[in-house]
């Protein structure tokens, strides 16, 4: 008997286990947080929540920025990869 192969969660519950990261950790000093959910194919989720007790404006953009750019390396990548597949073993 094959076990059913794993499914992904619904889209939602990203959502949801980050609102309940975000009051678990509400005394922590909340500096931001992020969910992005790519449609499929296009990568891994992102789940990101920031606990800084200064809450830096800042730290938040460029958390956001450098985790949006490895996800835009990575289908370069890929996308490169798919194109120079001509001559290659």
């Amino acid at each position: 008997m094959n076990p059913e192969p794993k499914k992904d969660p619904p889209v939602s519950d990203y959502f949801r286990k980050m609102a309940t990261a975000i009051d678990h950790n509400a005394a922590a000093g909340f500096g931001g947080a992020f969910v992005i959910i790519p449609p499929e194919g296009g990568g891994n989720p992102i789940e990101t929540l920031i606990l800084d007790e200064k809450q830096d404006p800042a730290q938040f953009w460029i958390m956001l920025q450098s985790k949006c750019k490895q996800q835009i390396d990575i289908a370069d990548a890929a996308a490169r990869n798919q194109q120079a597949g001509f001559g290659r073993r």
